[in-house]
């Protein structure tokens, strides 16, 4: 289970979160959605303990992590909790000088200290998973920005997370490139992987979420199904919200 309590976070005197409070079952899905700058990347930076929060607490799976003003955690608490969860960026960040194989096996090297040979098997499973068994020797400027951001997503899953995040991972993509990494997403939600998602993608959101989340200006404005939050929605913000989003299409 995923359990985030009174979050809050602050750059200097910007407060960027606040009193964020969510839970998340084993094998749900949920998806933030709200304008640039309400907080969502840093909320999954947070979660991801890329960002340490200024208070709070965080719980995923068996690890727990208080945070307090003006003290930092543990580095050995950070890296375990870092090991609960795997992040897909909106830029891919793979490492250039490795290759896609390279780039799978890596974390699980360096977190999971897992043997050459063994880390090779399972990268090589979840390269074919994510339907690059014959890309696995390419580098990243060899691959598309799809065949990239597909590397990301099993880089993520290759340590075993208990919780996937992904940051809009198909906002840095063209529009023909996007089907192919929301078809991995959804297949992964069609596993009952438990996961975390940003997106303005709001088909692909009310498709394969558990539940919706609109954040504005750090704080959590309306929670529901995506049929409410769709049709229904009980905020006037989120009303708003994605009656711009249809303007936009």
């Amino acid at each position: 289970m995923i359990e985030v309590r009174e979050l809050a976070k602050s750059f200097g005197d910007t407060s960027v979160l606040r009193g964020i409070n969510l839970t998340l079952e084993q094998g749900q899905v949920l998806v933030l959605i709200g304008p640039s700058g309400s907080g969502k990347s840093t909320l999954l930076r947070c979660l991801n303990v890329l960002e340490i929060p200024t208070s709070g607490t965080i719980t995923i799976g068996k690890v727990r992590l208080e945070f307090r003003p003006n003290s930092k955690p543990r580095k050995a608490d950070v890296l375990a909790m870092r090991r609960q969860s795997g992040m897909v960026f909106q830029a891919y960040h793979l490492f250039p000088h490795f290759t896609a194989l390279q780039n799978v096996m890596e974390g699980q090297i360096t977190v999971r200290r897992r043997p050459k040979n063994e880390a090779r098997t399972k990268a090589l499973q979840l390269l074919a998973k994510v339907g690059l068994a014959d890309r696995i020797d390419a580098y990243p400027h060899q691959l598309s920005g799809g065949q990239q951001q597909r590397v990301g997503i099993a880089r993520a899953m290759s340590i075993d997370p208990e919780l996937l995040l992904f940051d809009e991972p198909t906002s840095a993509l063209d529009p023909e490139l996007v089907r192919e990494v929301l078809k991995v997403i959804r297949e992964l939600a069609e596993e009952g992987r438990t996961m975390i998602i940003v997106t303005h993608e709001m088909k692909f959101a009310r498709e394969v979420a558990d539940r919706i989340i609109l954040l504005d200006e750090g704080v959590i404005v309306e929670e529901g199904l995506p049929e409410q939050i769709f049709s229904q929605p009980r905020e006037a913000r989120t009303r708003q919200f994605l009656s711009l989003l249809m303007e936009e299409k």
